[in-house]
C-alpha cells in the first residue's frame, strides 16, 4: 500500500503494476444552498481506479484499464495529488 505522500515523495510504483488506486476527484454539484468552510472536501468524489501503471511523472500516474494491439490503451491520468492510497495488486 502507498499513500498519496510516499507519491510526493518520490515513490515510482513499477510501470506493468496491477494497481487500485483510491483518489478524490472533481465533482459537480448543482443547487448548493450552504457550504461549510471547514468541510470543502465533502464536495470531493471518492473514486477508485483499478488497472496498469503505464507511466508516472511527478505530477500524474497514468492507468490503463484496457490494452489492446489493436486500438492502443484506454487511459486515465489522475494527478499525484488527488491519490489518497494505491494498493499494489501485483507487479
Amino acid at each position: 500500500m502507498a499513500t498519496q505522500k510516499e507519491l510526493d515523495a518520490g515513490l515510482e510504483i513499477d510501470s506493468k503494476a496491477l494497481v487500485d488506486v483510491e483518489w478524490l476527484d472533481a465533482c459537480a454539484h448543482m443547487n448548493v444552498e450552504k457550504i461549510n468552510l471547514a468541510k470543502l472536501s465533502d464536495f470531493l468524489c471518492p473514486t477508485h481506479t483499478m488497472g496498469r501503471v503505464v507511466a508516472q511523472d511527478d505530477t500524474v500516474l497514468c492507468v490503463a484499464s484496457n490494452i489492446s494491439n489493436a486500438n492502443g490503451v484506454d487511459m486515465i491520468a489522475i494527478p499525484i495529488r488527488w491519490i489518497q492510497k494505491i494498493k499494489i495488486l501485483s507487479g
